[in-house]
């Protein structure tokens, strides 16, 4: 009688967003649910821990490989953050899940939802 073993596979991806200095306010597009961390530094830091089951490692790894986690920043009206796959499918008999942190520069400040805007400085 055969039988699989089945392996739960995770990684923590990190993607750096620079955006411009003159950008004032954004907004975050996210299927997935995120913690916001602020800090020092003048990018935006992703970190998506991803971990999976019910699959073989190489299609973990090329899920990781592709694009399927990463982000990017667009102007349509008004700045965004969203994920390059914002739908993100369900994979059939696999388990997913997606946790990420997002560390926005300490300048900015969380006016709603996901809307960001820049704090005026300080004389």
């Amino acid at each position: 009688m055969p039988f699989q073993l089945s392996a739960q596979w995770s990684k923590t991806i990190h993607q750096a967003i620079a955006f411009p200095d003159t950008m004032t306010r954004f907004s975050v597009h996210s299927s997935v649910p995120f913690d916001t961390v602020f800090w020092i530094g003048s990018d935006i830091i992703l970190e998506t821990n991803v971990s999976m089951s019910g699959t073989k490692e190489s299609v973990f790894n090329y899920f990781i490989v592709s694009d399927r986690y990463k982000w990017k920043m667009v102007n349509e009206g008004s700045w965004m953050l969203k994920s390059l796959n914002p739908t993100m499918n369900k994979l059939q008999d696999i388990s997913e899940h997606v946790k990420i942190k997002m560390y926005i520069p300490e300048y900015f400040q969380h006016s709603m939802d996901s809307f960001f805007v820049r704090i005026p400085l300080k004389d």
